[in-house]
């Protein structure tokens, strides 16, 4: 009787006394609806994990409390703490601003552009089909910071925080590239038809890459296929100037593996607003192809890419009267250049964890360019053409740089929390021949490097992250970097991260930069009726201090509209820049180059070179389908030797976008101003010359749709509808950006407004 008693009390009390369940669920912020499927990790223990179910809900068995991080697709991660018999509700923003995209550029691991230390500009697929973009010279066009200039011979080339040249670092997929003609890279060169998205980080990376990464670094994501997947796809873009491409690639993938290729044919007809023979934009064909391979064993990947471009150009002159021998009669005579055009890139990189704690990088890779030029006479009149009978007019100049760098960091690779600590190697083997490099030379510059890093919290919000590099070079005594004055060869760079809530961080970066001459600065002699381009053996290296303070606030204006607003501020200091100087007294040019040749330049050292700048951007996403994305620029630099004086210029830009859903039919748009841009030098008499580019405005319009159940996409648009063409260049700077082109009135900007149509059919 008493234990029947007693058993009926245990059981009336026993639910006084039992745990209420633990369980989280998870909501869209905007909509309110569940998030089915979403990942619940236990920060502390990433062995524990839960998932919601179609109701949004996950139920965990837990005796204390945990803190957890709430991910699911295409949002913003949270994290939040739980303790045990609570029901939590997760509301979760649409990651609209791609913050928890996966970024590489200046991470030793790869990471989210929420997480970098580091502020990293990303322009995906989506924006590069918008543009209709076929080279990154379009891609770029309306970024801030950045300025593409033209040159009809050595292509578009890109200005980067008031620095261009070798002091911009272009990698494909991590791979550093050799520069082309002129010391520059022509970014038309660069196809935009594999590419999953583009990274940008401004500053110097040297600490991770090494020299060449000054003024900032462009990081080219190619496409990656996953396991059994399969896609074959061809595509076309015409545009009225004179434009046609084409280009097909597959892809197929099993468990373990997967390969894609592609190739493509890119013809030009060439621009000249004047209507002149010599044409600002030269005609040009490319054909382009490319493979890849990647093979998964567990947790490590081993990836092998190759790409290569071949290119076809000519540069026609303009015709004099002359006596041709071939017909025995006066005629106009015309000097025209044919440029053949080869750039190579392998690569083969292994990466991944062993382990929970431990990432490994290697990376191997070779770029190869070159160059061939042929010299023909002909005559326009009776349009016969002849090979010219000197033999130094005609010749063929390569370089190539072959990369290797590892990296080992031992952390948290899983979370991206506590300590990491790096190190790693870079080897970096540049060479160049041919009949544009002094043969007396030895054309052979090799950079070696030593790095480690230890990234750590500080507190709570702060994560800092000290790293040096150790650097030698075969040509220069590096020790002129002087580490805290004890003559060590040694770069330092310091990042810190300062996350003020969820949605507010600061980054603050400092780095100091050391640049070797290049091979082409130093032994490149780049000669004909329309250059003169001669290296400079005395030129010394370049030091260089930046600067770089940022933030990003996400929040949002209601229930309809998220926000991401972005200032940055930075500063720059280098000593010894190595830019193109004009060559002012004529007289001392050889005896067989014109004293009018339009372009005649060499290198040289600018004692003192600063710029100061201040960005903000800001993205707006309204429910409606509406985006925005408006940016201002103020960039302000000091011209060559003359140190107090400084010139400013403006830029701004907006980019949007607006989704009819009905139709589903995207329209977008792409606004530039880009402000007057001057820099001035001292000429020979020690006045001060200037040269100023008036300003100008861009302006794109597209629209682009799905058709055909998803399988085909339309992209149709017009480009420069303000019908830029040539701007105004003012004054009489020896030395400068902009004076680079060689024009004594102007500077081709675009060959004015075109239409164009961009389609890609996906076969499956």
């Amino acid at each position: 009787m008493l234990s029947c008693f007693f058993g009926y009390a245990f059981l009336f009390c026993f639910p006084l006394f039992a745990q209420e369940p633990t369980a989280i669920v998870v909501i869209s912020s905007s909509s309110g609806e569940p998030i089915p499927h979403a990942t619940i990790e236990n920060v502390h223990d990433n062995n524990l994990g839960w998932v919601t179910d179609d109701a949004g809900k996950a139920l965990l068995d837990i005796t204390k409390a945990i803190q957890v991080r709430v991910s699911s697709v295409g949002f913003v991660s949270l994290e939040r703490t739980l303790r045990p018999g609570e029901t939590l509700t997760v509301r979760l923003q649409e990651d609209v601003f791609g913050l928890e995209g996966v970024v590489v550029t200046g991470a030793f691991t790869p990471t989210t552009s929420a997480q970098s230390l580091y502020k990293v500009t990303t322009i995906d697929a989506a924006i590069i089909e918008a543009k209709g973009a076929v080279n990154l010279a379009d891609v770029l066009q309306t970024q801030l910071n950045m300025k593409i200039i033209q040159d009809d011979v050595l292509g578009s080339r890109v200005v980067m925080q008031g620095m261009s040249g070798p002091n911009v670092k272009i990698l494909v997929d991590g791979v550093p590239m050799v520069n082309g003609s002129g010391g520059n890279f022509d970014l038309t060169q660069f196809n935009m038809n594999n590419v999953e998205r583009v990274e940008i980080v401004e500053g110097p990376l040297s600490v991770q890459y090494g020299t060449n990464a000054l003024a900032g670094t462009i990081n080219i994501i190619t496409k990656n296929y996953g396991a059994n997947e399969q896609a074959l796809s061809a595509g076309t873009y015409l545009e009225s100037v004179g434009q046609y491409n084409v280009d097909l690639r597959g892809a197929k993938g099993w468990k373990n593996l997967s390969i894609s290729a592609g190739g493509a044919r890119n013809q030009f007809d060439g621009f000249s607003a004047s209507g002149d023979r010599n044409e600002d934009w030269i005609p040009r064909t490319q054909y382009l192809a490319d493979a890849k391979a990647k093979y998964q064993v567990g947790t490590f990947a081993f990836t092998a890419a190759y790409d290569q471009l071949w290119e076809k150009s000519v540069s026609h002159g303009e015709p004099t009267t002359a006596f041709n021998s071939k017909t025995n009669k006066l005629s106009s005579i015309a000097t025209d250049l044919y440029f053949n055009t080869g750039r190579v890139n392998a690569s083969l990189v292994a990466s991944g964890t062993v382990g929970k704690k431990h990432y490994f990088n290697l990376l191997n890779g070779i770029s190869h360019y070159s160059q061939g030029q042929r010299k023909y006479l002909q005559d326009v009149n009776d349009d016969i053409k002849w090979l010219s009978s000197l033999a130094t007019e005609h010749d063929t100049t390569s370089f190539r740089t072959f990369t290797s760098r590892g990296t080992f960091v031992f952390g948290n690779n899983q979370l991206h929390q506590g300590v990491y600590a790096t190190v790693g190697y870079e080897v970096s083997i540049n060479s160049a021949e041919g009949g544009m490099i002094n043969s007396e030379s030895s054309a052979q510059v090799n950079d070696f490097g030593l790095f480690t890093a230890l990234e750590f919290p500080l507190g709570k919000k702060f994560i800092a992250q000290p790293a040096l590099r150790f650097v030698h070079s075969n040509k220069y005594d590096a020790q002129e970097i002087d580490f805290l004055d004890t003559e060590l060869p040694i770069l330092p760079s310091f990042n810190l991260k300062y996350n003020l809530s969820s949605n507010l961080d600061f980054r603050f970066s400092y780095g100091q930069g050391y640049r070797t001459p290049s091979v082409r600065e130093l032994y490149y002699e780049f000669i004909n009726s329309n250059h003169y381009i001669v290296g400079n053996p005395s030129l010394i290296p370049e030091i260089g201090k930046n600067f770089n303070l940022s933030s990003t606030w996400n929040t949002r204006f209601g229930r309809s509209v998220s926000a991401s607003i972005r200032p940055s501020l930075f500063f720059s200091d280098i000593s010894n820049k190595i830019e193109l100087v004009r060559i002012l007294d004529r007289e001392t040019l050889p005896d067989d180059v014109p004293k009018t040749v339009p372009v005649a330049r060499t290198y040289a050292n600018i004692p003192n070179f600063r710029s100061l700048g201040f960005n903000i951007g800001m993205d707006l996403a309204m429910q409606n389908g509406v985006r925005l994305s408006p940016g201002l620029a103020v960039l302000s630099r000091s011209g060559s030797e003359s140190e107090q004086q400084y010139y400013t210029s403006y830029e701004a830009n907006l980019n949007a976008s607006y989704l009819i859903k009905s139709l589903d039919l995207k329209l977008n748009a792409f606004y530039k101003y880009n402000g007057k841009i001057s820099e001035f030098a001292k000429e020979e008499d020690g006045s001060i010359g200037i040269l100023t580019l008036e300003p100008y405005n861009t302006f794109d319009l597209s629209a682009s749709r799905f058709f055909a159940s998803g399988k085909l996409f339309a992209t149709v648009g017009a480009k420069n509808l303000f019908n830029v063409t040539d701007v105004a260049l003012l004054g009489e700077g020896s030395k400068g950006l902009v004076s680079q082109t060689g024009r004594e009135a102007y500077y081709p900007i675009s060959w004015g407004t075109s239409l164009f149509l961009k389609i890609n059919y996906s076969i499956y």
